[in-house]
Order: structure tokens, then C-alpha cells, then sequence
């Protein structure tokens, strides 16, 4: 019989279960929406997120948010970053989905 490795341990225990603390993509989403814009800096130093990209992506790709992009300079850097934002009508549907994590986060934790 083959032993369980540490890490098919957690994979098994974590299976087909919703975090339901804030996540980072609910972290990030409700920065945008209620806050302000971010690039990746801001995101790192604020939110602990050091893939913004990543996040921002999801949010575009898997909720269907319109995010706004927008190169800039910052400080020395040679290479301007991008900062993200949410604009108009596409605020309305990121507030939305983020009412839409709060509801399946306390559905699990009932």
C-alpha cells in the first residue's frame, strides 16, 4: 500500500472546500471598487498581492469585469508600470460580483 506524500495530504483535506476568509481577489476587487486605483507597487505594499497582474486578469477573464489600464512612471523605474482602475458602468457589475463572494463565502461557514 503507498504512503500518502505531505502534500497529497493537503490537497485531500482542502478538496472541493470555499476559503472563507477575504481572498485576494476580493481583496483586490473591493480596493478598486471602494478605494482606488493600484499598480503593482501599491498592490504589494498595501494588499500583499505581488502578482497583480494575475489577479487583475482573473477578474477581467473569470467575472467579467471591465478593468481599465493606464502606463505610468514611477519614481527611477525605467520601464512604466501599469495602474489599474475600475471606471463607470463596469463599477456597478465589480460591486456586484463582490456581493456575489460575500454570498458564497457565508453560505460554506454556515
Amino acid at each position: 500500500m503507498k504512503k500518502a506524500t505531505r502534500s497529497e495530504e493537503q490537497g485531500s483535506q482542502s478538496h472541493g472546500q470555499i476559503i472563507t476568509e477575504p481572498t485576494l481577489i476580493a481583496a483586490v476587487l473591493e480596493h478598486l471598487v471602494f478605494t482606488a486605483s493600484l499598480n503593482k507597487y501599491e498592490a504589494a505594499r498595501e494588499l500583499g498581492d505581488w502578482s497583480l497582474h494575475s489577479t487583475i486578469s482573473s477578474l477581467a477573464n473569470d467575472y467579467g469585469i471591465t478593468i481599465t489600464r493606464t502606463k505610468e512612471r514611477v519614481g527611477k523605474c525605467r520601464q512604466p508600470v501599469t495602474r489599474y482602475s475600475i471606471a463607470g458602468a463596469a463599477r456597478y457589475h465589480a460591486r456586484d460580483v463582490l456581493v456575489t463572494m460575500g454570498r458564497k463565502a457565508k453560505k460554506v461557514a454556515a
